[in-house]
């Protein structure tokens, strides 16, 4: 019989029979009742449903249910909230492929599922306070939250984060992915990290090597991430002033413009639908946007003049990284 390890995300008691390195431990005297069982599961007794037509070939949808299937790597099945069955397609596929997509498809279904605000972002925490960082891939969420780190942040949670009605944002996944480049560029040692899956060239990196906060803290205010691709290169590392102005907010969007980009920002809109949720998206990604500010942020291409300019930008106060009225487009 596989060991059974306890883990804490998202506020969710798990129990996995997979070691889950992503999460944060919990000492199995601290579980009484857990909320979510991990377990390996065999696909062939999965029992036959009619499916949402908002799936697709590898994803498929139910009220209460998300399936995933991977030729060659693992299928998936999450339900009720509360239960998640693994099979790996062969042998030949690690436990830590396999986890890969169990702590993010499979995690963020059952916290949809349970009625959570899931956001595909990264959350961050200084001073008791966090900010969450919004943003399509390669929009440079893992890299400035590097940065970030780098200046004494703390990490909160990666990829997909968890709004409570309350306002605040719960420990999740406490890991970062950077791509190869990235790393390379960024200075990040190599013996500090960990391949995410096999034949991808991205690479974790998790605690002690990264600072996590370990309770939920209130949200100061949303970014959502564009890059600037039209700024001219800062030639000297000197220029101050010239690196500080590329890193820009916005003034607040409307509450109407943040409901649309929270909507669209879901984890994922998609699963939302597929599973009869949608309706609940909208309420609480509703309530989040007449609570906390939402703005865009404008980071530079360079991620050395990204790392630059936070030595003199403090993101916990928007309103100093503001575009001046004339510049901004925003509501």
């Amino acid at each position: 019989m596989a060991e059974i390890n306890h883990y804490t995300a998202f506020g969710i008691t798990i129990s996995s029979d997979l070691v889950m390195p992503e999460l944060q431990p919990l000492s199995s005297q601290n579980v009484s009742q857990p909320a979510v069982w991990i377990r390996r599961g065999d696909s062939s007794r999965w029992p036959s449903r009619p499916w949402s037509r908002h799936g697709t070939p590898s994803l498929r949808l139910a009220p209460g249910e998300c399936r995933l299937e991977l030729e060659g790597l693992l299928r998936l099945r999450a339900w009720d909230g509360c239960r998640l069955h693994w099979q790996r397609w062969d042998d030949s596929v690690s436990d830590r492929d396999v986890r890969t997509f169990a702590v993010t498809c499979g995690l963020g279904a059952l916290a949809i599922q349970r009625g959570m605000l899931v956001l595909h972002g990264t959350a961050l925490e200084s001073q008791g306070q966090a900010i969450l960082l919004l943003g399509h891939p390669a929009s440079g969420k893992s890299t400035l939250a590097w940065c970030l780190l780098q200046r004494g942040w703390r990490l909160l949670s990666s990829e997909f984060s968890v709004v409570d009605e309350e306002g605040l944002i719960w420990p999740g996944l406490q890991q970062l992915k950077l791509w190869d480049d990235a790393a390379r560029q960024l200075g990040v040692d190599w013996a500090q990290t960990s391949p995410v899956r096999r034949g991808l060239k991205r690479y974790a990196l998790r605690p002690p090597v990264i600072a996590c906060a370990e309770r939920p803290l209130p949200l100061r205010c949303l970014y959502t991430l564009c890059r600037d691709k039209g700024a001219a290169p800062v030639q000297q590392e000197d220029e101050v002033k010239t690196l500080a102005a590329q890193i820009r907010a916005s003034r607040a969007f409307s509450q109407q413009g943040s409901l649309l980009s929270l909507r669209n920002q879901a984890f994922h809109p998609r699963m939302y639908r597929g599973m009869g949720l949608e309706a609940g998206l909208f309420t609480q990604a509703g309530a989040l946007a007449r609570r906390s500010p939402l703005h865009r942020l404008q980071v530079p291409e360079g991620i050395k003049a990204m790392a630059s300019a936070l030595e003199h930008l403090d993101l916990l106060d928007p309103a100093s990284l503001q575009v001046p009225v004339e510049e901004s487009g925003d509501g």
